[in-house]
């Protein structure tokens, strides 16, 4: 008569460590996981004898394994976590690289869209390509693996509620922090651009995801400029030709998006609205509906600084030159949006009200709706600057509302924080919706009610956790003052909505 095996009552590491006090987790016990040690799980390892069907069987022989044997074993099971030690040509066992790809593989599961790699199409419509290069940058650079299990532990952490996951999430995005610090330091370290550009662009959404500070809110929105800032710096050192193929291409086309979003929120040009910019990474890949709509994005950024300018100019001729040229801008801007929509002819695709939309977007619609609540977001921002460059604002034609796009962006903002649509879905989300929020609060009146259309998007950044998320973040970036350097005024007390998204927009 036979029994079944016995239940583990703790990971194989902790046995063979003699350590009570595993709490028997899985896939890696956290006490394994607080030390930053190799948990090999709980499956005893499969024995393989040797057999032949010629002769007797061999004898059984006892070997006792000497103690150097003994303490080796050991030695390799307490290794830390550190993903420098494990360099390109040095690979660690299989045990070693089933620990590490599961976490990244719990990290994919919960950003990416139902889990899976974007689609070249999908890619075509939305700035997420750049994830499907990162497992060969990946096992090229330590860095990025230490950055990638930062990632994956804090976002483990939150999707359990496992403190000690956010914790050694926060412990591996210091370091990593640090190695790049010493890699720009080092002209040696720092020759794999793309691997720098990368490491960074990870810490701004490490940012977006996990650097909310309830103390000091602003504090996320800066550190997130930072980072943006320092990607762009890195990207620029080379010249527009580093960019013309293969992943670099990949890498630069989706980083448009988030850089310029950046450069708008502080309202200053960047170098990407530069023509040779705008045309040399392209010369062997054709352009994207994405590519084609990002080419007028860029030039957002130049336009606000000027209306800046405009409202501190001191010289009565020039400040009407530039207030004419503003607004000369403005309807050349709408005349290449509304040609942009004609020609990418994605009117079939257009993104249904939350209502109607099926309960599980799929990965089409949420790229669609992405890049139409980008493009009803640059309406938004050409409609209010033409308020302010405009003398007579009751002039403008009915169509330069900007709350008609509010409107839109805010019936389908629930498409990009559902569930499914994974952390990216976040990503997606907050510059449109900021956008949106900052005209419904500026126009807002004292002692009115709140418009419907902010009602509707307060309530998706509710209804779940990423929208709660991508809240957060918002919120931050609108504690701001303009120019992100005086988040509060003197007193500590912060400024309201109101008067944050008028001065942001230029109403004085």
């Amino acid at each position: 008569m036979t029994s079944a095996p016995k239940q583990p009552k703790s990971c194989l590491t902790c046995r063979i460590r003699k350590k009570g006090g595993c709490d028997m987790q899985r896939p890696f016990c956290g006490q394994c996981v607080s030390r930053g040690l190799k948990c090999d799980g709980y499956e005893r390892p499969m024995v393989f004898i040797n057999t032949t069907t010629d002769g007797p069987p061999p004898r059984r022989q006892h070997r006792r394994q000497p103690r150097e044997e003994q303490q080796s074993r050991q030695l390799e099971s307490a290794q830390s976590l550190s993903l420098l030690a494990p360099g390109p040509g040095n690979d660690k066992s299989l045990a070693w690289s089933a620990y590490e790809e599961t976490y990244f593989g719990q990290f994919w599961d919960a950003y990416l869209p139902h889990g899976r790699q974007l689609t070249s199409r999908v890619m075509g419509y939305t700035s997420g390509g750049w994830t499907n290069i990162l497992p060969r940058l990946t096992r090229a650079s330590p860095n990025v693996r230490k950055i990638l299990l930062a990632f994956s532990l804090a976002t483990a952490g939150q999707r359990w509620d496992k403190r000690q996951e956010k914790e050694e999430g926060l412990r591996y995005y210091s370091d990593s922090l640090r190695d790049t610090s010493a890699a720009l330091a080092d002209p040696k370290k720092a020759s794999n651009y793309v691997a720098l550009c990368l490491v960074t662009r990870l810490y701004s959404l490490y940012e977006v995801m996990y650097g909310h500070d309830d103390r000091n809110q602003p504090t996320q929105a800066r550190n997130w400029q930072k980072h943006i800032h320092g990607e762009l710096a890195l990207l620029t050192s080379q010249p527009p030709e580093a960019y013309i193929s293969d992943y670099p291409h990949q890498f630069f086309v989706d980083g448009r998006f988030h850089l310029t979003a950046g450069a708008i929120t502080i309202r200053k040009r960047t170098v990407l609205s530069n023509p040779e910019w705008k045309t040399v990474p392209w010369r062997l890949i054709p352009k994207t509906p994405k590519d084609l709509l990002l080419d007028i994005f860029v030039e957002f950024p130049a336009l606000l600084e000027d209306v800046d300018c405009m409202l501190t100019c001191t010289d009565p001729p020039e400040a009407s030159r530039v207030r004419n040229d503003i607004a000369r801008r403005c309807w050349q801007l709408e005349t290449e949006l509304l040609r942009w929509r004609e020609e990418v002819e994605i009117s079939d695709l257009e993104p249904p009200p939350v209502a109607y939309a099926p309960p599980s977007p799929p990965l089409g619609l949420i790229a669609t709706t992405h890049i139409l609540c980008v493009y009803w977001s640059m309406f938004i921002i050409i409609y209010s600057t033409l308020r302010v460059a405009s003398r007579d604002a009751t002039k403008l034609p009915a169509r330069a509302d900007p709350a008609i796009y509010c409107r839109r962006i805010a019936e389908v903002v629930s498409i990009l924080l559902h569930p499914d649509a994974g952390v990216y879905g976040i990503h997606l989300a907050n510059f449109p919706t900021a956008v949106a929020l900052l005209y419904l609060n500026a126009s807002a009146r004292d002692g009115d009610a709140e418009p419907e259309e902010k009602c509707m998007i307060l309530g998706a950044l509710q209804r779940s956790a990423n929208g709660r998320t991508a809240g957060r973040f918002i919120t931050s970036t609108q504690k701001q003052d303009p120019s992100l350097d005086k988040p509060t005024p003197e007193d500590g007390e912060p400024s309201t909505p109101r008067a944050v998204a008028r001065s942001w927009l230029g109403l004085r």
